[in-house]
């Protein structure tokens, strides 16, 4: 069984609920059909916890918790101690699946390839259903930005069992920091390359200063300070702006190929 989580909060004040209700008819739409919804609320107080009664009613929602929270990553958080599924799949309340299969697929490629997540690519709208673009997912840029987005990703529930929760003191980057820390304790990943996930624009990433402050806090911790780099050096490699001085730090000091092999590709990007 998959279990689907999804936080929220306010989504009918926000102009969210087309969008909402967008996603519930895309998730009930996919051709797996194992799999329950936890939605976790953050103590809306705008009408959403009437919406989300519609569909729990429905029994479109198995679990609805309903509690403030200090960010989206705690209420991701409580939804997958709550799962009881053996797969976790994040879906925000405003995103949807334009291919109905992506359960079955990925499920598949899992099992096929004795893998702990998938991850896929990203498409990106406006409101107004404007197409803004594609993010698409490269492990091979892991160590210094985000590889791949967590909504096309199926994981695992052992791997949030292993690895633990989202740290909770980063309001932007805890997904991040959960993948570095999948990726150096060498959980196996599989990319499939094709869009599995709408999105909207913005969100809490359009803080441009708060994402290098979080950023280059997550490189740090998670390498950068047990191979001897500074805060400056971490922010220096998010911003794609290693210098040769830096890049030959970087090969002297980091004995881990996997890093080292990601930053060099960062090096060659930023002399693009």
């Amino acid at each position: 069984m998959i279990s689907v989580i999804t936080p929220c909060k306010n989504i009918v004040s926000d102009g969210r609920e087309p969008f909402f209700r967008k996603m519930f008819t895309s998730l009930f739409n996919q051709t797996y059909r194992d799999f329950e919804h936890i939605v976790i609320d953050g103590a809306s107080t705008d009408g959403t916890l009437d919406l989300l009664q519609e569909y729990k009613h429905k029994r479109c929602i198995n679990t609805l918790v309903s509690k403030k929270d200090r960010n989206v990553h705690e209420a991701m958080n409580r939804g997958i101690r709550l799962a009881q599924g053996k797969f976790i799949h994040v879906m925000n309340s405003d995103n949807y699946f334009p291919d109905e299969n992506f359960f079955s697929i990925s499920l598949q490629a899992i099992k096929d390839n004795h893998a702990d997540f998938t991850h896929a690519d990203r498409s990106i709208e406006t409101r107004e259903g404007k197409f803004v673009g594609i993010k698409r997912g490269d492990e091979r840029s892991a160590f210094f930005r985000m590889p791949f987005r967590y909504q096309t990703m199926l994981i695992r529930k052992g791997v949030y069992d292993e690895i633990g929760p989202f740290d909770e003191k980063y309001d932007i980057a805890a997904d991040y920091k959960f993948m570095l820390e999948m990726l150096l304790s060498g959980k196996k990943g599989l990319y499939i390359p094709k869009v599995y996930i709408c999105s909207l624009d913005g969100g809490i990433t359009s803080d441009r200063p708060k994402v290098i402050r979080e950023v280059t806090q997550v490189l740090y911790e998670c390498y950068g300070k047990q191979y001897g780099l500074t805060k400056d050096d971490c922010q220096d490699i998010y911003l794609r702006k290693i210098s040769p001085d830096l890049l030959s730090k970087i090969n002297v000091h980091i004995p881990d190929e996997r890093i080292k092999e990601s930053l060099n590709f960062c090096y060659e990007l930023s002399l693009h």
